[in-house]
C-alpha cells in the first residue's frame, strides 16, 4: 500500500499573531521585572548613602583632580584640571592600546593561522608551537614577562639601536614616525636618537604601555590564529583546484580565493576575540598603566563617588564593545556573498 506524503500546512495567521503576542508579553514581563528590580536596588542605594551623608550625583565630575596621571595622550595638570578630564585621559589611555593590540594581533594572527597550514614541516612546528605555548599561559602572566623584560633594558646611553633605526631602553621603545611640517609637500621620515640620558625623535612607548600592548597581542593571536586555521580548513578543497586548473599558482590561490572565503567565515568568532581584547586592556592596573580603570580607581578613591565611577566605567565598556560588534556586522554584511 502506497503513502502519499501531504504538504505541510502552514498555521493559520490568527494563531500565529497569537504566538507573537504571547512572545511579546512574556518580554514585557520580564523587562517589567528586570526594571522594578533595579529601581529598587536604586532606591535602597539613595537611601543608604542619605543616610550616610554621602552625596550622589555627577557633580565632583567638575571638581579640581588631585590624581597624578602618566603617560596622557591629553594635557593633563594635576590640581588644575577636573576629574571628568582625568577620566577622558583614562578613555583615550585605553582606546590607544586596545586598537593597537587589535591590528597588532589580527595581523600575528592570520600569519600564525596560516603558517599552521605551510607545506614547509618547520614552518608548521614553529607556528604550533607558539600557539600551544602561548593561549596555555594566563593573558596577566603575559603582561608581567613583558613589563619585566622592558624595565630590565638597559638605560638610553646603553639602549639597544638594532639596525639604527629602533632604540630600546628602560625609558621605553622608539620607533620610526612620519613627520609632516607645513609646507611640506612630502613627510620627513624621523628615526629616534639617542641624546644624553634622553630619546628624541620618532614615536615612544613606555615600558608599561609596550608590555600592554605585546602581551595582550601575543595572547590574542594564538586564539585568532586558530579561527584563522580552522576558516581556512573549512573552506572547500575544490577551491584550490579549480584556481590551479586555470594556472593561478597555489599562493595566489591562497590570497585571491581561499583567503577571502576564510574571512568571512572566522568574522563572528574573530569579533569576539577583539571583544575580548577590549575588555582585557583593564588588566593594565597590574602595571601602573593609567588606563580608564586604573584612573577611576584613584578618581574613587578621592571622591568617595563609588556608583558614580564604577557605572561611567562600566557604560565606557558597553558602549565601547557595542561599537566594535557594529563595526564588526558592518563589515561582515559588506563582504558576504549576494545570493539570488
Amino acid at each position: 500500500m502506497e503513502r502519499t506524503l501531504t504538504p505541510s500546512v502552514p498555521p493559520p495567521k490568527t494563531a500565529m499573531n497569537a504566538q507573537r503576542l504571547r512572545r511579546a508579553l512574556w518580554q514585557a514581563s520580564a523587562f517589567g521585572l528586570v526594571g522594578v528590580g533595579v529601581f529598587l536596588l536604586l532606591r535602597a542605594t539613595s537611601q543608604n548613602l542619605h543616610a550616610r551623608g554621602i552625596a550622589s550625583g555627577f557633580d565632583f565630575l567638575h571638581a579640581v583632580a588631585r590624581v597624578p596621571v602618566a603617560n596622557a595622550s591629553l594635557s593633563f595638570e594635576s590640581g588644575q584640571d577636573s576629574y571628568g578630564r582625568a577620566l577622558l585621559v583614562g578613555v583615550i589611555n585605553t582606546l590607544k592600546v586596545s586598537f593597537a593590540a587589535i591590528v597588532l594581533a589580527t595581523v600575528l594572527g592570520v600569519l600564525v593561522g596560516s603558517g599552521r597550514l605551510s607545506a614547509n614541516p618547520l614552518v608548521r612546528a614553529v607556528c604550533a608551537t607558539y600557539v600551544e605555548v602561548m593561549r596555555n599561559v594566563p593573558v596577566l602572566l603575559h603582561i608581567f614577562i613583558w613589563y619585566q623584560l622592558a624595565i630590565n633594558l638597559p638605560g638610553p646611553t646603553d639602549a639597544y639601536n638594532p639596525l639604527g633605526l629602533f632604540v630600546a631602553s628602560n625609558r621605553g621603545i622608539f620607533v620610526p614616525s612620519l613627520h609632516w611640517d607645513l609646507g611640506q609637500w612630502l613627510p620627513s621620515f624621523e628615526i629616534p636618537k639617542v641624546d644624553g640620558f634622553d630619546v628624541t625623535g620618532g614615536v615612544g612607548m613606555s615600558p608599561e604601555y609596550a608590555a600592554l600592548l605585546i602581551g595582550i597581542s601575543t595572547y590574542a593571536a594564538s586564539f585568532i590564529a586558530e579561527i584563522v586555521r580552522g576558516a581556512i580548513m573549512a573552506v572547500p578543497h575544490e577551491q584550490w583546484e579549480a584556481g590551479g586548473s586555470v594556472g593561478l599558482t597555489r599562493g595566489v590561490v591562497f590570497r585571491k580565493v581561499v583567503l577571502p572565503q576564510a574571512a568571512r567565515l572566522s568574522m563572528p568568532p574573530v569579533t569576539s576575540e577583539y571583544l575580548g581584547i577590549l575588555k582585557n586592556s583593564s588588566l593594565a592596573v597590574a602595571i601602573g598603566y593609567q588606563d580608564v580603570v586604573a584612573i577611576g580607581n584613584s578618581v574613587l578613591f578621592e571622591t568617595g563617588q563609588a556608583i558614580e565611577v564604577v557605572g561611567l566605567v562600566m557604560l565606557f565598556y558597553v558602549l565601547m564593545s557595542l561599537a566594535v560588534s557594529g563595526l564588526m556586522e558592518l563589515v561582515q554584511r559588506h563582504v558576504a556573498l549576494q545570493t539570488r
